[in-house]
C-alpha cells in the first residue's frame, strides 16, 4: 500500500469518526462513546479493543489527562456527557486494582509536602525531574508501549536531554532501552491482580456510615453519612459532621465511583465547596482518603468511613493524649457503643453523654498509671492503642519535616503550608531500646526564623510571609521587590518553629524547613 493511500485512509478514519461524533445522537454508554469520539484514530481492532487505548491502563486522573492531551495537540472536541460516558469506560475497561494504586495514592489525594516514590536514581533523572514518580506507578504499559511514552514526551518536549541531570549522561540510549524493560517489569500491562480485580463483583456503598478525620491546622471531626445511589456508579451523600469543639462541618455530595472502588465526589462542606478522593476498601465497608478545597488543594482533611451496621468497633479517640492525674473529656467514635467504657490500668471512665456512633467520657488518669498506648474498649469492641498515657511531653517534631509553599500574585494564589506541632514521649522497647510513642498534634506557639545566614541576609522572615497562629504559612505575593536588594522576588529559606507546653512548666520546640519559592503555573490533575 503506498503511503498517500495509507494516508488518506487515516484521514478518512478521523472524519469519519468525527462526523459520528457531530451527526449522531450523544452516546448513551461508554463503549459507543468511545467508537464514535476515538476510533477516528484508534482503531477498533477487536469488538472492545481500540489501538493504543487498549494497551494502556491508568487512574480517572490519568485518563483525564490522556484525554486532556487529545484536545490540546489533536484537537479532540466533545461534550461534557460524552467526556463523561468515555472516562468511565477507560477507568473500568482499563483502570487500576486497588493494591496496584496504594502507592502513589497521595498523588491522587492531592497531599501537601508528601515524600515521593522512590524508584532509583536512574528512574528519577529519567522521570522524577519533571514530575512526580507517583505518576509513573499509577499507569501500567507493556515495554513497547513505555518506549511509545517516551517518544511522546521527546516529541513534545524536545529539549529534555539537554536539561539538567539529562545532558551528563547516554540519555537517549538509556531512555530508550532500559528504561522501557525497567518500567514494563515493575508496572506491567497485565496482571492477575488486575484480572482478578475487573472480574470481580463490586461492592453497592449505599448505607448508613461513621465518619472521623483530621483536618491540619483545625483539630479532629466525627459524625456520620448517609449514602444512597443517584445511578449506577454514581451515588449522592448527605453529612452530619462535627469538629470535637461542637463546630459544625455538615454538607453534602455528589460522587461517581471508577473502576468500582474510586470515589470522586463533588461537595460542600461546613459551607465550603470541596472535591473528594476516596479509596472503598475491597470489600466495600471502608472508604478512606482526602477531601480539599476545589481552588486550595492544600487545605483538606483525611477522612475515614465505615459502614455503621456490623459488629461493636473503637475507631477513634479525641484527643489522642491523657496526661498522668489530670481529668480529660474524651470523644469515642465507634459502632455498636454500648456497655462499659475501659482506658486500661490507672484510669476511671464516667460516661457523659451517647449516641449511635460516639460517646461523650471523662477519663480521670491516675498519677501513677504506666506510660505508652492504650486500647479503647466499650462492651464489646476494642480499638488498638487509640490513645497514650504520658507524664510530659519529652520531643517536639513539626510536621512536615519540610514544606513548600509557594508565593501567589495576578491570576494565580498562593499555596500556603500547613504544619502541626506532634508531641512524643519514649518507653521502654525491646533490649532496652527507647520506642517512641506518639502524642499528636498538640497546641503550640509558632514562629519563623532565617534558615541559614543567607536567609538572615536577605531578610527572609521579613518578606516572605506569615505564619498563623494555627501553623499555616501565608506567602507574600510575587515580586518584583523594590524593598529587597536587586528588586529581588518575595521567596524565602525559612525555619518554622513550634513551641509546646511540656506539662511541667517548661516549653519546648521543634523546627522544621519551610522553603518559600516561586508561582506554579501548571497545577495537572496528578502533581
Amino acid at each position: 500500500m503506498s503511503v498517500r493511500r495509507a494516508s488518506l485512509q487515516v484521514l478518512g478514519l478521523m472524519l469519519a469518526g468525527a462526523c459520528a461524533a457531530a451527526a449522531g445522537d450523544e452516546p448513551r454508554d461508554g463503549l459507543t462513546a468511545v467508537r464514535q469520539s476515538c476510533s477516528g484514530c484508534h482503531p477498533e481492532t477487536a469488538p472492545g479493543h481500540f489501538e493504543r487505548i487498549s494497551a494502556i491502563r491508568e487512574t480517572p486522573e490519568g485518563w483525564v489527562m490522556t484525554m486532556s492531551r487529545m484536545r490540546q495537540v489533536h484537537g479532540l472536541s466533545i461534550s461534557s456527557k460524552t467526556k463523561d460516558l468515555v472516562l468511565r469506560y477507560l477507568t473500568d475497561a482499563g483502570g487500576l486494582a486497588p493494591s496496584e494504586a496504594a502507592a502513589g495514592r497521595f498523588a491522587l489525594e492531592r497531599r501537601p509536602n508528601m515524600q515521593d516514590v522512590n524508584l532509583g536514581e536512574d528512574l528519577r533523572v529519567m522521570c522524577g525531574r519533571c514530575h512526580s514518580m507517583a505518576r509513573t506507578t499509577l499507569q501500567r504499559r507493556d515495554a513497547d508501549e513505555w518506549l511509545k511514552l517516551v517518544h511522546m514526551h521527546v516529541g513534545q518536549w524536545p529539549t529534555l536531554e539537554y536539561q539538567e541531570s539529562g545532558r551528563n549522561r547516554y540519555w537517549w540510549q538509556s531512555a530508550t532501552t532500559e528504561v522501557p524493560q525497567k518500567l514494563a517489569a515493575l508496572y506491567p500491562h497485565d496482571t492477575p491482580t488486575w484480572r482478578a480485580w475487573k472480574a470481580r463483583k463490586h461492592a453497592s456503598l449505599v448505607g448508613r456510615w461513621i465518619v472521623y478525620g483530621h483536618t491540619p491546622g483545625r483539630g479532629d471531626y466525627f459524625g456520620t453519612a448517609v449514602i444512597e445511589r443517584r445511578a449506577p456508579e454514581e451515588y449522592t451523600t448527605t453529612y452530619t459532621l462535627r469538629y470535637t469543639d461542637g463546630k459544625k462541618l455538615d454538607g453534602s455530595s455528589v460522587a461517581v465511583v471508577y473502576t468500582g472502588y474510586e470515589w470522586r465526589g463533588t461537595a460542600t462542606l461546613g459551607g465550603q465547596a470541596v472535591r473528594e478522593v476516596y479509596a472503598a476498601s475491597e470489600d466495600g465497608a471502608q472508604l478512606a482518603g482526602r477531601w480539599f478545597e476545589s481552588e486550595h488543594s492544600e487545605h483538606g482533611g483525611d477522612w475515614t468511613a465505615v459502614r455503621a451496621d456490623g459488629a461493636p468497633a473503637v475507631l477513634a479517640a479525641y484527643p489522642r493524649a491523657l496526661r498522668r492525674g489530670a481529668s480529660e473529656e474524651v470523644v469515642v467514635i465507634g459502632r455498636g457503643l454500648t456497655g462499659a467504657a475501659s482506658f486500661g490500668p490507672g484510669t476511671h471512665v464516667e460516661v457523659l453523654s451517647s449516641e449511635p456512633g460516639m460517646m461523650r467520657l471523662r477519663v480521670a488518669v491516675d498519677p501513677a498509671a504506666p506510660l505508652g498506648y492504650r486500647d479503647v474498649a466499650v462492651g464489646g469492641g476494642r480499638g488498638k492503642a487509640l490513645t497514650a498515657v504520658y507524664d510530659r511531653v519529652v520531643r517536639v517534631e513539626v510536621a512536615p519535616h519540610y514544606g513548600i509553599a509557594r508565593l501567589g500574585g495576578g491570576k494565580l494564589s498562593a499555596v500556603d503550608a500547613q504544619f502541626e506541632a506532634q508531641g512524643y514521649i519514649d518507653i521502654p522497647g525491646e533490649g532496652g531500646k527507647p520506642t517512641a510513642v506518639s502524642l499528636g498534634a498538640l497546641p503550640a506557639r509558632w514562629h519563623v526564623e532565617p534558615f541559614n545566614e543567607q536567609a538572615a541576609h536577605a531578610q527572609d522572615v521579613r518578606f516572605a510571609g506569615q505564619l498563623d497562629p494555627t501553623g499555616r504559612f501565608l506567602p507574600a505575593g510575587a515580586g518584583p521587590n523594590p524593598a529587597r536588594e536587586f528588586s529581588g522576588n518575595n521567596v524565602g529559606d525559612l525555619a518554622v518553629v513550634a513551641s509546646v507546653q511540656d506539662g511541667s512548666g517548661q516549653e519546648l520546640s521543634g523546627k522544621a524547613h519551610l522553603v518559600v519559592t516561586v508561582q506554579r503555573w501548571n497545577t495537572p490533575p496528578i502533581y
